[in-house]
C-alpha cells in the first residue's frame, strides 16, 4: 500500500462509519464486499474497519474501487 492509500484510509474509514450508521438494521446482514475470497456483510465489514485491521483496510479499498465510498 502506498503512502497515498494510507491517507485515503483515514478519510475512507469515517465515511464508511457514517454510511454504516444510515444503513437500516435489517440490511446490515447483506454482503457488501468480497475480499480474499471471503464475503463481508455490512456488520462484519464494520467490525473489521472499526478495529482498524488489515482486512478492514482491504475492505475499504474494495469499497472505494466499487465506488461505494
Amino acid at each position: 500500500m502506498d503512502d497515498n492509500m494510507g491517507e485515503d484510509l483515514e478519510t475512507l474509514r469515517p465515511s464508511f462509519l457514517k454510511l454504516f450508521a444510515s444503513v437500516p438494521g435489517p440490511l446490515r446482514g447483506e454482503i457488501i464486499a468480497v475480499v480474499d475470497e471471503q464475503t463481508y456483510s455490512w456488520f462484519s465489514a464494520y467490525l473489521e474497519i472499526s478495529n482498524n485491521t488489515e482486512k478492514g483496510n482491504k475492505i475499504l479499498k474494495f469499497l472505494k474501487e466499487a465506488s461505494l465510498l
